[in-house]
């Protein structure tokens, strides 16, 4: 149990801005639980923004528009800019047109190009766009929760799954002391999390649709990140994370619009 806690702390220290004042040694046991509780760390950071937005929505605080800026730019502070940071990282990769091992130089620049800026800026106009059109639905708070958890399961099935471009780097550091036992546990997790949502509002079938369209997205994410990049790393199971929460809101956004058509 103590491994477990230990494990769940330390995904909460790399993978979120919530303090957790004490050392953690980085080792087999906690790595593996660190790994098996991912999705749930992205459910936390869920929840504090469906508290946000669970409140706003109470006593009419701030219009959709300002909302919607709100709670986007929320839910990337909270992760850090972390998984942000990775999916500019391999839009400028990708952009650049070159050879796998040369992207997986670029990846690795601290500098910032201009390919990611513009992608990062699309991305999330996309996901402002459509968390706007989610809050004028008044959506459950529920799903605030199921967008990140379901984006992080998706990273540690690929993280299990792909094949890995570097021997070093954050997604080696993972795998060296994990195994697809581990992600069996993050999505079995992430399963139980998903079954109670029915009861917070969310109707069953739009969290089958939801799961349905990331599991899409991750067996996509593996061979694509293989022929680009000669596999998965850090930076893509970030790119995997923060494409994906913007591709299940636009899911939301479409399954509303035609209930409502």
């Amino acid at each position: 149990m103590k491994r477990a806690w230990n494990g769940w702390l330390l995904a909460l220290q790399l993978f979120t801005i919530i303090p957790v004042r004490r050392p953690i040694e980085w080792s087999a046991a906690h790595v593996r639980w660190l790994v098996r509780t991912m999705p749930l760390a992205g459910a936390l950071l869920g929840a504090l923004v469906a508290g946000i937005y669970a409140l706003c929505a109470a006593f009419s605080l701030g219009a959709p528009p300002f909302l919607a800026l709100l709670l986007l730019w929320l839910g990337i502070w909270l992760a850090g800019g972390m998984h942000a940071d990775g999916f500019m990282d391999v839009s400028d990769a990708f952009f650049s047109y070159r050879d796998a091992k040369r992207r997986q130089e670029i990846m690795s620049d601290s500098r910032v190009g201009a390919f990611a800026v513009l992608a990062l800026v699309c991305l999330l106009s996309f996901r402002w766009l459509f968390l706007y059109e989610a809050i004028k639905a008044n959506i459950s708070a529920a799903l605030f929760i199921a967008i990140p958890l379901l984006s992080r399961a998706g990273a540690v099935w690929l993280l299990s799954a792909g094949k890995l471009a570097k021997p070093t780097g954050m997604a080696a550091s993972l795998r060296e002391y994990s195994s697809w036992r581990d992600a069996a546990w993050a999505l079995g997790l992430a399963c139980l999390v998903l079954l109670l949502l029915p009861a917070a509002g969310v109707p069953p079938a739009a969290v089958a649709a939801l799961a349905a369209v990331m599991a899409l997205c991750s067996l996509a994410a593996k061979p694509w990140a293989e022929k680009q990049f000669g596999g998965v790393t850090g930076d893509v199971l970030g790119a995997l994370i923060e494409g994906g929460e913007t591709v299940l809101w636009g899911v939301l956004w479409l399954l509303h619009s035609s209930v409502m058509g």
